[in-house]
């Protein structure tokens, strides 16, 4: 059962890749808010994504996404937006993590962007990163050199206990118009997986299948400012990660 229900998840990720039909501002690997980091999918997990961008004077963005690990270090992904003006282009993108000292320095090599078209998608997005765990929070520094827009970046996040569930405090800042302004946004990610499962008490099979369903889930929400003084977007991202 548990190998008809895998072969069918690969199908439905295969057939999204395939047939995306439409088209995303940038594809979206692992990171921040705004901004790619050394974290990356672990083998034999798919992440399937929606999220929306929101602001006061324009229409509402949605995009659909996935990403999967690859092999250890190794993640691919893809985006495209469904709500808004679609171009039928998806966006691909992979990345590759590595420790440089341990679980304490580690570094990332990857591209964002992959897309054949490139009226609507712009430019590639390569890019190379690096992050240090100072156990009291992480800090995240990386350079694009895209062309037209090329870009330093630098992001900080702290993860704590709320609920008995991890809550990811989160911040970064990417340089846009090569390199005449700023992008800078805070937010959070909230894993609604309990962190300690142990000792409680036995449940209905109807309230462990629920349980199950959402403890896969993660939530994610920021706020976008640009330096430029345009309005400021809202993002708000659904995560539901697949184990095998």
């Amino acid at each position: 059962m548990r190998r008809k229900i895998r072969n069918k998840l690969w199908l439905l990720i295969g057939i999204m890749c395939i047939c995306a039909i439409g088209h995303s501002a940038s594809a979206s690997p692992s990171g921040l808010n705004n901004i790619p980091t050394t974290d990356v999918v672990p083998e034999k997990t798919v992440v399937l994504q929606t999220w929306l961008n929101m602001a006061e004077n324009a229409q509402t963005q949605q995009f659909v996404a996935f990403k999967t690990g690859l092999l250890k270090g190794l993640e691919f992904g893809g985006d495209w937006k469904a709500i808004d003006k679609t171009h039928g282009h998806a966006e691909l993108q992979a990345k590759y993590a590595f420790d440089i000292m341990g679980d304490w320095w580690k570094g990332v090599v990857g591209i964002a962007n992959l897309t054949e078209n490139r009226q609507h998608n712009k430019y590639l997005f390569p890019y190379v990163a690096t992050s240090v765990d100072l156990k009291v929070f992480r800090l995240h520094f990386g350079y694009a050199p895209q062309p037209h827009n090329e870009a330093f970046f630098t992001g900080i996040d702290r993860t704590v206990t709320f609920l008995n569930r991890n809550l990811q405090l989160k911040a970064d800042a990417i340089q846009i118009n090569d390199k005449e302004d700023v992008l800078f946004s805070a937010g959070f990610l909230y894993e609604f997986g309990p962190r300690d499962t142990a000792d409680k008490p036995s449940k209905s099979r109807i309230h462990g299948f629920l349980d199950e369903i959402v403890n896969n889930l993660i939530l994610e929400a920021w706020v976008s400012l640009p330096s430029t003084g345009e309005e400021e977007v809202y993002t708000v991202k659904l995560n539901y990660v697949i184990k095998f």
